[in-house]
C-alpha cells in the first residue's frame, strides 16, 4: 500500500478506532497500531513509509516511558513527526514532551479536526514537496482558557499572570469589570468565568446596554407588568429574574443611561429590584460581570458615569489588550482559526503563506480578534489550494506591507493646534472632527453605526480616525 503511515502507540481499542476513522478518512494516512514502545521502535526503523508517530499517554504512564521511542526517532528518522494524546491536560507534562521532541500535544476529549490538521500541516513537505507555511512556528503559543477555543490568549508572562488571577477569581462571587475595545473577547471571557465557577450549571445571560433605548433596557433588565407602558400587553420576566442564581453579563455598561445607573446601583448594593410598573420587590441572586468598551474611570471623570457605581463594579478589573498591541500572537491565532474552519468545512487547508502573513501582520485590526477570525473564515472559504495566499484575503489587506507603511505616532487632536488664525481647510477639518467625535459618542464607539450616521464607508472612517488621532480613543 502506497499511502503514508501513521504509527500509533496505544492499547485503548475504542480510542484507536476513533483516531483511525479520523485519520484514514480525512488525511489519506494508513494507521498502524502497536501496543508498546519496543514494537514502535522496531516499526520506525523497519518501515520508511511512517511519517507520523502518535503516542497515547495513559494516566499511569509517565512521559519518561517514551524517551526511548523519541530518541530512536531523533537518531534514525528525524523527519517523523511525533504527536501526543494525553488523557488529561497537564501543562507540565506537555512541556516535558515538547522538550523531548514531540511536535504538538492534544488532550481528551480529542479534537479530531485539530488532529487531522496537525498531521496535514507537519507532513506537507514530505508528502507534496510544498514548503511548510511560515505561520506555524512564529510568535508565542496561543492557549485556551475554558473548553475548546472559548478564550484564546498568548502564553507570555503578562497574560499568563492575568489568566492565573482569573482562575483564582472565577470560583468566587466577586463582581468583575472587563475593559477593552470591541472584539477583544470580553463576552467570551465572561462566559468562561461563568463556566469556571460553581454557577456553571445555572444560566449565563447577557444584556447589551448600548443596543437598546433606555425604556427597553430597563424592561430587559427588570421585566415589567402588564400596562406598565404603552405596548406592555402582558407581564414580562426580565433577565435579572430569569438568570436566577447564574451569572448576568452587562455588556457596554458605559452606554447605560444615567437614570438606569442609579437603579443598577441599588441592585448592586441591596441585591433587590422591582419590575417596571410593579411595587413587588425581588431578590437578586446572580453574580454580575460588567464590560466597557471605554475606560470607565475616564467616563467618571467626564461626568458620564456614576463614580459610586464604578467603584462597586471595579472590585476586580481586567483590561484586554487590543490586537494591534500584541501582533506577535497573530500567526498562532490565524493557525487556530484555519484549523477551526478547515474542520468545519471538510477542507484540506494547512496554513498561510509568507505574503498573506505579512499582510495580516501589517494591518491594524480595529475589530481585534473578532475581525481576524472573520478574515480567516473568508480566506478558508475562498482558498483553492492547500495554503492560504494573499489573494484569498480581503482587498484592503492585499496592499499592506509593514516595510511600506511603518507605524506612525497618532497625530494630536485638532483642538491641540497652536493658537492663531486658522485657514478654511483647518475650519473644515475641525468641523469634520467634531462630527466624527459626536457620532462615535452617540453610538458608544460602534464604528459601523457611526460610519452609517456620517454617510461614509467604514474604511473611510478608519482613515479619518487615523487622521484626527481618534483611533486610540475608540
Amino acid at each position: 500500500m502506497n499511502n503514508p503511515t501513521a504509527l500509533m502507540v496505544c492499547s485503548d481499542p475504542p480510542l484507536v478506532e476513533i483516531v483511525r476513522g479520523a485519520i484514514e478518512t480525512t488525511t489519506g494516512f494508513r494507521l498502524v497500531v502497536v501496543a508498546n514502545v519496543d514494537q514502535a521502535c522496531n516499526s520506525i526503523i523497519d518501515h520508511d513509509r511512517v511519517l507520523v508517530a502518535l503516542i497515547h499517554l495513559k494516566k499511569q504512564i509517565h512521559v519518561a516511558g517514551f524517551t526511548q521511542l523519541l530518541q530512536t526517532i531523533a537518531i534514525t528518522r528525524p523527519s517523523v513527526v511525533t504527536l501526543a494524546i494525553a488523557e488529561e491536560h497537564h501543562p507540565e507534562q506537555m512541556l516535558a514532551l515538547l522538550r523531548l521532541g514531540v511536535r504538538d500535544c492534544l488532550s481528551r476529549p480529542l479534537d479530531l479536526g485539530r488532529l487531522a490538521y496537525l498531521i496535514d500541516l507537519h507532513t506537507i513537505e514530505a508528502r507534496h514537496g510544498v514548503r511548510r507555511p511560515a505561520v506555524e512556528d512564529r510568535g508565542p503559543r496561543v492557549e485556551s482558557l475554558g473548553d475548546g477555543s472559548a478564550f484564546l490568549y498568548a502564553g507570555n508572562g503578562r497574560m499568563e499572570r492575568t489568566i492565573e488571577q482569573i482562575r483564582r477569581i472565577a470560583p468566587l462571587d466577586t463582581t468583575i469589570l472587563l475593559g477593552g475595545e470591541t472584539g477583544t473577547g470580553k463576552t467570551r471571557l465572561a462566559g468562561v468565568i461563568h463556566h469556571l465557577s460553581p454557577r456553571r450549571d445555572k444560566p449565563f445571560l447577557s444584556i447589551n446596554c448600548g443596543a437598546l433605548s433606555a425604556n427597553l433596557i430597563e424592561s430587559e433588565m427588570f421585566g415589567h407588568v402588564r400596562g406598565a407602558f404603552t405596548g406592555a400587553d402582558a407581564d414580562r420576566i426580565g433577565k435579572f429574574a430569569a438568570v436566577g442564581s447564574g451569572t448576568l453579563f452587562l455588556d457596554e455598561i458605559d452606554a447605560l443611561p444615567s437614570e438606569l445607573q442609579a437603579k443598577l446601583l441599588r441592585v448592586v448594593e441591596e441585591r433587590v429590584f422591582e419590575p417596571v410598573g410593579s411595587n413587588k420587590t425581588h431578590k437578586m441572586q446572580a453574580r454580575m460581570i460588567a464590560a466597557s468598551n471605554r475606560p470607565l474611570d475616564r467616563e467618571v471623570a467626564a461626568g458620564r458615569f456614576r463614580a459610586d457605581l464604578f467603584y462597586r463594579f471595579n472590585v476586580v478589573a481586567f483590561d484586554l489588550v487590543p490586537l494591534r498591541e500584541r501582533k506577535t500572537v497573530i500567526p498562532a491565532l490565524a493557525r487556530l482559526f484555519v484549523a477551526e474552519f478547515t474542520a468545519q468545512g471538510g477542507r484540506r487547508i494547512v496554513g498561510i503563506d509568507e505574503d498573506a502573513l505579512r499582510a495580516l501582520m501589517a494591518y491594524s485590526w480595529p475589530g481585534n480578534i473578532r475581525e481576524l477570525r472573520n478574515v480567516i473564515e473568508r480566506a478558508v472559504a475562498l482558498c483553492l489550494g492547500p495554503i492560504i495566499g494573499l489573494a484569498d484575503l480581503p482587498e484592503m489587506l492585499q496592499h499592506l506591507d509593514p516595510a511600506d507603511s511603518p507605524p506612525q505616532p497618532a497625530p494630536a487632536p485638532l483642538d491641540a493646534s497652536p493658537p492663531g488664525p486658522r485657514s478654511l481647510a483647518q475650519h473644515k477639518d475641525q468641523a469634520e472632527y467634531e462630527r466624527i467625535r459626536q457620532a462615535l459618542e452617540k453610538y458608544s464607539n460602534n464604528r459601523l453605526r457611526a460610519a452609517e450616521e456620517l454617510g461614509i464607508s467604514r474604511m473611510t472612517l478608519y482613515k479619518k480616525l487615523h487622521k484626527y488621532g481618534l483611533m486610540e480613543t475608540t
